[in-house]
């Protein structure tokens, strides 16, 4: 005697409902509130945002790539973050006998989040450039090679596992002979 099998597994029911089930519209609010006082107001940290303007910027029809003097920029914007900048590496010119020291700027992390860009009204994208204030004579500038979007599910970015609310970019920094503000 063989015995049937058929198709009797549950049926999943959509959407599941359980992982946003005690974070309502309120508290969610509430938490982003916070949040951004936090930023605002506490932190007191910043970053210029020299998003690229891809419709003004002249770019190779095979490399897609733009020379230093054709990119165009949007006009930039402060945007409150909560940054981190490593420390400077110990670079060398030539590997094999040492030769050629120089010390470069450690890249830039920062979490932004994504209420504060629909506020300001910009996007950040990788290639943009981002500019600090080190001191009141000197802004240092980097370009974005993580724009944060890819893993924007994480709970690191997450309020809860639930619903994205921030993002983490890393930045790379730039020659001073490329970006001037």
């Amino acid at each position: 005697m063989a015995i049937e099998l058929g198709n009797n597994a549950p049926r999943r029911k959509n959407p599941i409902k359980r992982n946003s089930m005690f974070l309502s519209d309120e508290d969610f609010n509430l938490e982003m509130e916070f949040a951004e006082e936090y930023l605002e107001h506490d932190a007191n940290q910043c970053i210029v945002l020299y998003e690229v303007d891809m419709s003004k910027t002249k770019v190779d029809d095979v490399y897609k790539e733009a020379k230093k003097n054709e990119i165009r920029f949007k006009p930039p914007i402060e945007v409150p973050v909560v940054y981190t900048i490593d420390r400077a590496e110990l670079k060398t010119y030539n590997t094999q006998q040492m030769t050629g020291y120089y010390v470069k700027t450690g890249k830039l992390t920062f979490g932004v989040l994504e209420k504060t860009l629909e506020r300001y009204g910009c996007e950040i994208h990788r290639g943009d450039y981002v500019g600090i204030q080190v001191n009141p004579e000197k802004m240092v500038f980097w370009t974005v090679t993580n724009d944060g979007k890819v893993d924007s599910y994480a709970n690191a970015n997450t309020l809860y596992g639930t619903r994205p609310v921030m993002r983490e970019v890393v930045c790379a920094i730039v020659d001073s002979n490329e970006m001037n503000g």
